[in-house]
């Protein structure tokens, strides 16, 4: 019996959790998954998924906000960019895991963001958004469509991993995928298209080597970073995907309705897992709280820092007057040289024949 798995059993024997968890808003984010990854904008028109429109139009924000206050460059130089941020976190898992990425095999990336780009970029509506919309709003909406967004991505790693050559030596025989390989999957799938932007600085005028926000350490600041690692391993918990994990997994279904369970296994068996779309939801419902939480904070320090500016000045103001006072004054008045009047013109003397 493993470590995790005696600790569940004795917390559960101390201090049974009888708290259930409500159903509601699992189901409806669930269904909202399922709709914007299997819906098109358009059947004729435009027959691509909402949810790489919806993930195209978040990055277009974000990219306005690292250029905020910028000198603009050349529109193919912020195209790129643009692209690279939205693009970088597929294209190293790819390449990871020895597999080409998407924007190599079909045209349909090509067609979704540069034509995202071209409509909310070149026009200034991101632009305008990220200028008008009050900052802890966008922060939290922000969050919250970025949870959807990476949440759905790293809840499918695990199908690139079983697909992938060099992905299924991380998935044992028993079926059990490797934590390390999963975690650091997720950081990269979620934080590669920044780091990229962050250290070739793609989104200053001039391209040059720099630091990455993330880099610079804090817990908020690595927070997109740590968060991923963090809800890919629940993933792996929730749908029983690693043995390890047993132990977690029945403890988090202590308070879990048997709604949100594998239909087909046993519902007095704990640890069975959980139906996928529903542990999806949930997995994006933790990232989405996360962010959300992350925006709230960065916005009171922000607050926060004003407010002391403000003090500050105000403080160098009343000291500087102080200085003031006890200055004598010292008024010239301008001094005229020579008279005011304007000196007479003398007639020239008659010459003498």
């Amino acid at each position: 019996m493993s470590l995790l798995d005696q600790l569940s059993s004795q917390i559960s024997s101390l201090a049974p959790i009888t708290i259930s968890v409500p159903t509601t808003p699992i189901f409806q984010v669930s269904r909202f998954i399922h709709h914007v990854t299997t819906t098109p904008i358009h059947p004729v028109y435009f027959p691509y998924l909402r949810f790489g429109v919806i993930h195209a139009a978040r990055v277009t924000t974000v990219w306005a906000g690292m250029r905020k206050g910028k000198k603009r460059g050349g529109r193919l130089q912020d195209l790129f960019g643009y692209l690279v941020l939205a693009w970088g976190g597929s294209t190293v898992t790819s390449l990871i895991l020895n597999q080409p990425p998407s924007w190599l095999i079909s045209p349909t990336p090509w067609i979704i963001y540069p034509l995202v780009y071209t409509f909310l970029v070149p026009t200034g509506l991101s632009a305008y958004i990220v200028d008008t919309c009050p900052t802890v709003l966008f922060g939290i909406i922000g969050g919250l469509v970025d949870g959807m967004t990476r949440g759905t991505t790293i809840t499918s790693l695990g199908t690139l991993l079983s697909t992938s050559s060099v992905g299924s030596s991380a998935i044992s025989s028993g079926g059990n995928i490797n934590l390390w390989t999963y975690g650091l999957l997720s950081l990269l799938a979620i934080s590669s298209g920044g780091l990229i932007v962050g250290t070739l600085g793609l989104n200053e005028d001039e391209w040059k080597l720099g630091t990455p926000g993330l880099l610079k350490g804090g817990l908020i600041n690595t927070l997109d970073a740590w968060s991923a690692s963090l809800v890919g391993l629940l993933w792996l918990a929730l749908t029983n995907q690693h043995s390890s994990l047993k132990g977690v997994n029945q403890f988090i279904q202590l308070s879990l309705p048997h709604e949100l369970k594998v239909s087909s296994t046993d519902e007095k068996e704990l640890g069975a897992g959980l139906d996928v779309p529903h542990a999806r939801a949930i997995c994006v419902m933790v990232l989405g709280s996360l962010l959300a939480t992350k925006a709230i904070i960065l916005s009171l320090r922000g607050t926060t820092t004003k407010r002391a500016n403000r003090i500050d000045k105000k403080t160098e103001l009343f000291i500087l007057d102080e200085k003031d006072e006890g200055k004598t004054k010292v008024v010239k008045t301008p001094v005229k040289v020579g008279s005011s009047k304007p000196t007479p013109r003398k007639s020239p003397r008659a010459k003498s024949k």
